[in-house]
């Protein structure tokens, strides 16, 4: 097994590419492929979707090579375009996931069967809990809790720094529990 290239090498290799040197761009995508495929796996897992991941990064690669400085580290480029790429799959598959959950629940209250009508009745609770909240905190734990947003997302949304972005979580969840606890003992008396 060759050894991987070095930053300085994959550096050259997209300077070489951006002017034009297929064979250098070709090898270039031939050497990242496995660091890219790596780099998913760790935060995926094996799914059956990897390869397709793998082509969406090797494809944001190609689409922003003219981006690329070669004075800064090629790695470093290429990791954050393939960590925004997996951010952005991630949040279309859980808006995807509650898009489904929602029809479903709607089916389910059809049926009116008991056990799939505590399932909504579980998310009637969370709006009635979400709406205790204020406006700001509400869409602070809708896009970081329920959408699957990072708290750096969150606060460049938003106007707020990261660390100020986890305080709101923490406080927002402990009044979300707190709540909670307070609709179950009024609910068993």
């Amino acid at each position: 097994m060759a050894p991987s290239p070095t930053d300085r090498q994959l550096a050259e290799a997209m300077r070489k590419a951006q002017t034009g040197d297929g064979k250098a761009y070709h090898q270039l995508l031939t050497d990242i492929a496995p660091m890219i495929r790596g780099f998913i796996y760790k935060r995926l897992g094996d799914h059956s979707e990897l390869e397709d991941q793998v082509q969406d990064v090797l494809l944001a690669v190609h689409r922003a090579g003219h981006t690329f400085n070669s004075d800064r580290s090629f790695l470093n480029w290429m990791f954050a375009i393939a960590d925004y790429k997996i951010k952005d799959h991630l949040r279309s598959h859980y808006r995807r996931k509650a898009a489904g959950i929602q029809v479903e629940l709607e089916a389910v209250a059809e049926q009116r069967a008991p056990e799939l009508r505590m399932a909504l009745d579980d998310r009637q609770q969370l709006d009635r809990l979400l709406e205790t909240l204020s406006p700001r905190e509400r869409t602070i734990i809708q896009m970081m809790k329920i959408e699957g947003h990072s708290a750096r997302d969150v606060g460049n949304s938003l106007g707020m720094t990261e660390g100020a972005v986890k305080v709101a979580v923490h406080r927002a969840m402990k009044t979300l529990a707190l709540q909670a606890q307070q609709e179950d003992s009024h609910a068993n008396q």
